[in-house]
């Protein structure tokens, strides 16, 4: 284990993670802007008078992590030094990750899932399908 990663993890606050999420929804595909969009609204304000400092943190990181994942997977490839294309949201609109959207659940989070969650997930995975078509999204994936 690296010292990095036994640092704590600095969290953005709601608001300004909520408002950067949005933004970096802007270079997905349509469908799944809008799909991302609306998800993303209705779970934080379901979420909004959660007082639990444990529930707002895990809250918080999960969503912070997807943050990191989305802007890892519409950061263009870059071939020159030039820094300012990698901002354009543009440009990175047509970037789409080799692996495809999302990532793999690892074994232990996929574990912790209630049955609901997984009936969720299995019904987003199905409405993205339906909105950009099969060859769009890997089919092994746990998204």
């Amino acid at each position: 284990m690296s010292a990095l990663s036994r640092e704590p993890k600095i969290l953005l606050a709601p608001l300004s993670l909520y408002r950067h999420i949005l933004r970096v929804h802007r270079c997905m595909p349509a469908a799944m802007r809008a799909m991302g969009d609306d998800y993303v609204k209705s779970e934080f304000r379901r979420h909004k008078d959660i007082d639990n400092p444990v529930q707002i943190m895990g809250f918080l990181s999960q969503w912070q992590d997807y943050l990191v994942t989305l802007e890892q997977q519409t950061a263009p490839k870059m071939d020159s030094k030039e820094d300012s294309i990698a901002n354009d949201p543009f440009v990175r609109s047509f970037n789409v990750p080799e692996g495809g959207w999302g990532k793999k659940l690892d074994e232990q989070r996929w574990d912790k899932l209630s049955d609901e969650q997984i009936g969720q997930l299995y019904e987003l995975k199905n409405e993205l399908k339906k909105s950009l078509g099969e060859e769009e999204i890997h089919s092994d994936k746990k998204q």
